[in-house]
């Protein structure tokens, strides 16, 4: 009995002792943001017109339980962030982690928020409208919103958009778009500027896209513009099945015109269903580096570059099996940092369960011909439980991984990470989800 008492208070100090440890391998400082909120969310980095990082998030208000989009600058000296400034013309924004609402720069510091909201429709479920609204005096006041495209149906989807500072000084904006939903497969892919306070109008890119994928846009510090978003094909080797892989395509004219659109790699993904989880890019030299997510050939999280806008990508490498969402920065001289979440259920087993949701979710729809087929699988948001997971880091030099971090245990539900460069040092910021409430969480590493 004695020996039993003694094993159970040892078992005891153990439990606790590991409860204790620090929840990543570097004994990083994890710190939370806006923690009074009812839930926040969603977490953007982007830098204001003097190169300060800025997050931006979606918060959910107590009082009213509407969702806002916040942001507030982040103090490198202290590690922390400065005043919260809410952009109430976006009450009741879309939630979406893989379309979140957004903020950025002009260089005159003009502050240009987008965010999407839902349309109430009998015909579509999945109706809605982009936004943006303006801010010239530092989030003191704000313009009325606007839809940022020109296609205005109260019944169509716009949505999973992605915006970027050009070195011009104005704003860019890409976005899935579902006016053609009747003609053709999936989404369609605009782009439009601002001009002065306003985006002028919308241009076409591509008319056969992946429907709820982030997109992403970048502009590199010789003003190409680059683009990259999940597409959809009909291979005629595979009839009748769809092919879901990257592609890319880029303006050396600040978006006046786009080049050709070629594939960042053959993964020949034949899925039926929208996974959530985007692509991100990075440049360093004019080498334009990819990472994304795919279940063509093996799934998993993989890398790949092109020497420069016009030349292929190389053959793709894998950076994690069980890898979702990633998103990439470079830092420190020309080093790459991918940031992502892996899932103690890995991404294969979990994507059979939603192509068999997705195909029944399109075979309905298919009996609508009005329906738009947007958002095939279920988005995880705010309303919804995530599985546990953590958030890695891992580092990629001259093409090849090195450093692999773990920044959180994989204890609770983390996912969604940003990431954004501080000289030698990244800022990641993450969805934490505990005890019912989802918060911020954001570590400086290195």
């Amino acid at each position: 009995m004695k020996h039993t008492i003694q094993l159970i208070v040892a078992s005891f100090f153990i439990i606790l002792l590991a409860s204790c440890e620090q929840s990543n391998e570097k004994g990083m400082d994890i710190k939370s943001i806006d923690n009074e909120s009812a839930d926040a969310i969603n977490p953007y980095l982007t830098k204001d017109q003097n190169g300060n990082i800025v997050m931006s998030w979606t918060s959910k208000d107590p009082i009213d339980s509407l969702y806002r989009l916040k942001y507030a600058l982040y103090n490198e000296s202290d590690n922390t962030f400065g005043e919260i400034i809410t952009v109430p013309t976006s009450a009741d924004l879309s939630t979406s982690p893989e379309s979140m609402g957004k903020v950025a720069f002009k260089a005159d510091g003009t502050i240009i928020a987008v965010f999407g909201k839902k349309i109430e429709s009998h015909v579509n479920s999945f109706a809605g409208a982009i936004y943006y609204s303006v801010s010239t005096d530092n989030g003191k006041n704000w313009s009325a919103e606007e839809i940022i495209h020109s296609d205005t149906s109260q019944n169509t989807s716009h949505s999973f958009f992605d915006i970027e500072t050009l070195k011009d000084g104005e704003v860019a904006a890409v976005w899935l778009d579902g006016r053609f939903s009747s003609t053709e497969k999936g989404s369609a892919l605009f782009f439009a500027k601002t001009e002065g306070n306003i985006f002028g109008i919308d241009t076409l890119l591509d008319t056969n896209t992946c429907e709820c994928c982030r997109t992403d846009i970048l502009s590199d510090d010789m003003g190409n513009i680059h683009i990259a978003y999940r597409s959809i094909a009909l291979p005629g080797g595979v009839f009748g099945k769809q092919v879901r892989d990257m592609v890319y395509l880029s303006s050396n004219d600040g978006g006046e015109s786009f080049s050709t659109i070629k594939p960042i790699s053959a993964d020949n993904w034949q899925v039926e269903g929208c996974p959530h989880t985007g692509p991100s890019l990075a440049v360093i030299n004019q080498q334009v580096n990819a990472v994304w997510f795919t279940a063509g050939g093996g799934a998993g999280l993989y890398y790949t570059s092109s020497p420069n806008l016009s030349e292929d990508f190389k053959n793709r490498s894998l950076l994690s099996a069980n890898g979702r969402h990633p998103q990439m920065a470079t830092f420190a001289q020309n080093k790459l940092a991918v940031v992502y979440e892996e899932n103690a259920v890995t991404p294969s087993n979990a994507m059979e369960e939603n192509n068999a949701h997705a195909s029944m979710k399109m075979h309905n729809a298919s009996m609508d011909m009005n329906m738009d087929t947007t958002e095939m699988v279920m988005e995880h948001s705010a309303m919804e439980k995530a599985d546990k997971a953590q958030i890695v880091l891992q580092l990629i030099e001259n093409g090849n991984k090195t450093e692999t971090i773990k920044v959180t245990d994989g204890k609770q539900p983390n996912h969604h990470a940003v990431i954004a460069p501080i000289n030698n040092e990244v800022l990641v910021a993450w969805i934490h989800e505990e005890n019912g409430k989802a918060s911020i969480n954001y570590s400086r590493i290195f």
